[in-house]
């Protein structure tokens, strides 16, 4: 565990690009080290928590976050199992490009949100795709 937390650390205080790897397995999901990495960052931000002034709670935030993500891909077997759930390619379209519009209106034009992302809005798409199928196909199944 303390080495979990000096590489954790090492990791966050690390200015290099580092390779990614797979942290959990769910099945047949996976859930990569960058995405809770990512998602912690937003949540101790949003917190005021440090992860160099406070690796400890930094790592609290970390495992939360990873237990979070494993629920969810739980249930995402679950809801991919139940052939009476379906999600539609309007759905997913419709749901997307509403989170665009809203993303764009918070950062102030689409333009905003491609330079945030470092993509075209197009390549934003192509990227979230699955991850907002899935999002829809977890709330439909839990009702």
């Amino acid at each position: 565990m303390i080495l979990f937390v000096f590489l954790l650390t090492s990791f966050v205080l690390c200015e290099e690009e580092l390779l990614d790897g797979i942290l959990a397995v769910v099945g047949d999901k996976h859930i990569l080290f960058s995405e809770v990495l990512g998602e912690a960052r937003m949540v101790a931000d949003k917190k005021g928590v440090s992860p160099q002034s406070s690796p400890s709670l930094f790592k609290k935030v970390f495992d939360s976050v990873l237990k979070d993500k494993i629920y969810l891909k739980v249930v995402l077997l679950s809801a991919e199992k139940d052939s009476a759930i379906s999600v539609s390619y309007e759905e997913i379209k419709n749901n997307l490009d509403n989170r665009i519009s809203m993303f764009s209106d918070q950062l102030g034009s689409e333009k905003a949100l491609e330079e945030a992302f470092g993509l075209s809005l197009s390549e934003i798409k192509n990227q979230y795709w699955e991850t907002v199928k899935e999002e829809i196909l977890i709330e439909k199944f839990r009702g």
